[in-house]
Order: C-alpha cells, then structure tokens, then sequence
C-alpha cells in the first residue's frame, strides 16, 4: 500500500498539530512514528533507496483504512518533490499548511535553536543565511536548516503542484484558520480525503517551541546526546518519561540541564526585525494571495 495522500508542507505551519489529530480517525493511516518525517521525495539520498523502501519503511501498518498519507514538511519548498511525487505518485492528494512567511521563519528558527543546531541570533541568522546555503554539503546540502527565509517562499511551488496536479488534487489551508478554528479545518481535511468528516477526534495539545535560554549549551547537548537527542527533546516536551533514553552514567545529569534550559511560553518576534521581513516578503505574500482562496492582508 503506497499513499493517496500527503500532509506535505511546511516547517513550523501546524503539519503536526494536524497530522495528530488525523491519525485518531478510524479510516485514515498516518505513521506512528512521527520523526523523523519520510521527506523521501526531497531527499535524494532517501529516494535512491526506492519506492520499495519507503512502502515498507512507512506504510507496513496499513489496514482498512481509506487515506493511507504521511506527513512531510520540506516538501514545499523543495525544489525535485514535486516531479518525483507526481512520477510516483500521479494520483495522490496534497495537503500543504501554509502560514505567515514572517512568522513561519520566526518559527523555523526557534525550533532549529530547540534542535541544537542553531548557535546564531535571528538576525545574524537571516545575514548569514545565503552564505550558509552555499557552503552547506552533502546532506545537510537538502536538509538546509537554517534556511528560514528561502523556505518562506511558498509561491513558485505552490504554483508548481497547482500545475502538476490540478486544484483538484491540492489543498490550501491557512495555518492560522487551523489554529483559531481546527474543527472546521480538520473537517475540511476529511472532506478532502474522502472520509466521515462529521467525527469527533481528540486535539493534540500546544507543539510550539520553547525557547531556549542559552544557545550554545543545546548545541553542547545535542553532541552529548547524540541521536538520541531530537526524540529526548520530543518527551521532555510532551512531559514524557526519558527513561528508556538514559543510557550513560551522565545522562540523567544532562538531562536536568536540558529542561531548565527550556523556558515555556513562546518568545515574541522583536518588532524591528518583524519589520524587516515585512519588507523582504512583501512580493512574495502579494503572489501567495493570488493563489489562494483566503486572505492573507493579516500576514503584512
């Protein structure tokens, strides 16, 4: 059993919120395994393993259910997913969360600092963001972590899957609508996919990030950690038992150390450099509107 359809876009929009929420449904598959995402159409390293691969590796719990999807936030902004979803692919649904290009950067931001793998300030971030690009190789040359402008530029992809697929087969919801009005924007998502829209499924609680308090000590803990570190993080944040995660004398030790260095509640954008993205997405947000059946005048 291959997917009919994809949660498939973008970082820091809601894609988890909404995927949580969908996998309660009786008819609809969603992977257990929350991360990391497949990403199999943008990672290159991924999709040389073949479709064979990614069925197995996601899609080997399949039952009855109707909507057989997965959730893959970098496919939006990425520049060979669209192609290889529709080769693959060809009749699959789409749904993408688009949000606020400023917040949304904002957003990418303060997760990667949550990752361990950001030891800039936004705004150092966002000057050094073209270079970082540039100079990034091999896998990280895909995965692209820091690139918190770049992939607030929705629009030449969304035109890209409007093209490839059809409005038919693409839905476009605004990520604040889902986090004012989730009901009505998971009903929608089910009328879409073909499945009872008219059941009650439990909403998952608050996924945004804490901030972090000192920078450098989670990039310490990170290395600490290891490969570990990314589903640590997912339970000290979800209030978890990390037992299972505990593997070194020094653990427990290190652990303490990574939850008081996360401070609850989310750190607002300072106004200055909110007004500077306002100016660097102005175009962007303005071709955004004319493919998209919300308003987005609030996202300036």
């Amino acid at each position: 059993m291959l997917p009919n359809f994809i949660i498939a876009g973008g970082v820091a929009t809601g894609t988890s919120f909404l995927s949580v929420a969908l996998r309660h449904h009786p008819d609809i598959y969603l992977p257990k395994v929350e991360r990391p995402e497949p990403n199999f159409f943008h990672y290159s390293w991924k999709f040389k393993r073949g479709i064979d691969w990614y069925q197995e590796t996601w899609f080997h719990g399949v039952g009855t259910q109707r909507a057989v999807g997965e959730r893959s936030s970098l496919l939006l902004t990425s520049d060979v997913a669209a192609k290889r979803i529709k080769e693959t692919l060809p009749d699959v649904k789409l749904v993408f969360c688009l949000r606020n290009p400023i917040e949304r950067a904002w957003g990418n931001y303060r997760f990667t600092v949550l990752e361990g793998l950001e030891p800039l300030s936004f705004d150092e971030a966002i000057r050094c963001e073209p270079d970082r690009i540039r100079r990034a190789a091999d896998e990280w040359a895909e995965v692209q972590p820091h690139a918190y402008l770049t992939r607030s530029r929705y629009s030449t992809h969304i035109y890209e899957f409007l093209t490839l697929f059809g409005e038919e087969r693409v839905l476009l919801l605004k990520s604040e609508a889902l986090g004012r009005e989730p009901l009505g924007a998971i009903k929608r998502v089910c009328e879409f996919l073909d499945v009872d829209p008219n059941l009650s499924l439990p909403l998952s609680p608050n996924y945004s990030s804490p901030s972090i308090l000192d920078r450098a000590m989670q990039m310490q803990l990170r290395q600490h950690f290891g490969d570990r570190f990314p589903e640590l993080v997912e339970c000290i944040r979800r209030e978890e038992d990390v037992s299972d995660l505990i593997v070194a004398a020094n653990d427990a030790e290190n652990i303490d150390r990574l939850r008081a260095n996360l401070r609850g509640g989310k750190e607002p954008l300072p106004e200055a450099t909110r007004n500077t993205l306002r100016q660097i997405f102005a175009d962007e947000i303005t071709c955004v509107k004319s493919l998209v059946d919300f308003p987005v005048d609030d996202w300036m």
